[in-house]
């Protein structure tokens, strides 16, 4: 038995690790036991599409059942001029919700929890649902990365991305938001490109089609990662034109991909015919993006959001980026250019720092292809000499601990979700609740005005 053990690599037992942290984490805190937790906020917009329709057989909100009336319900939705509403955001995070909720639905039903699903059981299943995302994200993130690189180094990429960044904070306290979803999805997307550039066989065309769809369905700036599997391999012009070739040579697997994404989008295509009387339709009504006016700096840098104050440890991914970028690594083009558009578009949202948050954690989307960049530094870094070895490596697990207090600072409410400022950070820095409270925070804060930044009328 010993001996089998030791056969498991690093960084299998890494992602073991990670799932029993972020497991004890998640029943230690128990949020589907409160009312405010889970199913609120942004989720409530994701999740509407399963009870509406199988519970309360009514997608429209029309309220033609006596159902609405016999249980406590939740829904946001956007109401237009004739008076139709329709839920905001698309449906992919319920097709992902959707096997926790009907096991959570059958569960309700059996017991004497109420069926109405927003009760514990819903909220404890898309709590589980966060912890099986998790886990699948990081098995292929490490199938991907380990045919590029050793076991030790994705062994501590794995690591720091899953304790030392706000990841974590999304699996364990902000349970349901879709950053986790998206994550584990793009890698194993990128994981099945590279599968299907060595052999384009027909499971694996019909596999991405389907989720290259959903992944955009769930998030649709993801569009952008589609670059990820069309310039993958490519750093040069004579390569790029080659790689149209293979693409013409492959023409059918690519149709056939197009058909499957499509698939994936055809409940969504139904669901706006039935709500809105047209196949297609925007949502998100006044809310878009300032393309002439992007909060670069801002999500960078800012004491409200700033990417790499709050994150600072993926520095050292994009020290790694630039380091293959010098190098002339194949694999630069295709995980350059979507972080940066990706990260472009972000910024350019009119509420740049995506409202209640922990750190700029839109970015969490496409960690999978800034774990190259993370890997490929610490491959470096181990090739140095002992003191800068230890030296960096120390002040990565000093990183990765410095995470891990302010998640704790965001969960006790003193970092505060949209209203930092430099004064609020450095009162509350290495303090918790029992040095300083809420209520003497608040003067130091400042709360965005969002009907005005709506309208790109505020100085961000």
């Amino acid at each position: 038995m010993l001996h089998h053990l030791k056969k498991i690599e690093k960084d299998i037992w890494v992602i073991l690790l990670l799932v029993v942290v972020s497991t004890y984490s998640i029943f230690n805190l128990k949020h589907w036991k409160k009312a405010d937790r889970i199913i609120a906020y942004d989720i409530v917009s994701y999740y509407a599409y399963l009870p509406a329709a199988f519970i309360y057989d009514d997608v429209t909100l029309a309220n033609p059942n006596q159902k609405f009336n016999e249980y406590e319900h939740t829904f946001w939705y956007h109401e237009t001029e004739e008076g139709k509403k329709i839920f905001k955001t698309s449906m992919g995070m319920a097709i992902l919700y959707s096997p926790f909720f009907f096991a959570s639905h059958f569960y309700a039903l059996v017991t004497d929890n109420i069926p109405n699903g927003f009760s514990p059981p819903y909220k404890f299943g898309i709590a589980m649902s966060s912890l099986f995302y998790m886990l699948i994200g990081f098995i292929y993130l490490r199938k991907l990365l380990r045919k590029f690189y050793a076991s030790n180094v994705v062994a501590y990429t794995l690591l720091f991305i899953g304790l030392g960044t706000n990841f974590y904070y999304y699996t364990i306290i902000g349970v349901g938001m879709p950053h986790i979803y998206l994550f584990s999805l793009l890698s194993v997307i990128a994981y099945f490109t590279t599968k299907w550039y060595e052999k384009p066989a027909l499971k694996t065309t019909i596999l991405l089609g389907f989720l290259l769809g959903l992944i955009v369905l769930v998030r649709p700036t993801m569009l952008i990662i589609l670059l990820f599997p069309l310039l993958y391999n490519v750093n040069s012009l004579l390569i790029l034109k080659e790689r149209f070739v293979f693409l013409k040579k492959h023409f059918l697997q690519l149709l056939i991909m197009v058909i499957f994404a499509f698939i994936a989008w055809v409940p969504q295509f139904i669901y706006w015919k039935i709500a809105s009387g047209n196949y297609l339709f925007y949502s998100y009504t006044e809310e878009g993006f300032f393309f002439n006016d992007p909060q670069i700096i801002n999500a960078l840098f800012s004491f409200r959001k700033g990417w790499l104050l709050y994150t600072p440890i993926m520095a050292f991914a994009l020290i790694g980026l630039g380091w293959m970028a010098y190098q002339k690594k194949k694999l630069t083009w295709s995980l350059i250019i979507p972080i940066v558009l990706y990260f472009y578009v972000a910024s350019c949202w009119w509420d740049w720092w995506f409202g209640g948050s922990f750190g700029y954690r839109t970015m969490i989307d496409v960690m999978p292809l800034l774990a190259f960049g993370l890997a490929y530094f610490i491959q470096q870094l181990l090739t140095l000499s002992k003191l800068y070895k230890t030296s960096i490596f120390a002040l990565l697990f000093i990183l990765l601990g410095f995470n891990l207090f302010q998640t704790r600072q965001a969960h006790e409410g003193l970092l505060h979700h949209d209203s930092m400022t430099k004064a609020a950070y450095l009162k509350i820095l290495f303090k918790l609740q029992k040095q300083i409270t809420r209520e003497e925070l608040k003067p130091f804060l400042k709360t965005p005005d969002y009907e005005s930044v709506k309208k790109g009328n505020e100085n961000k």
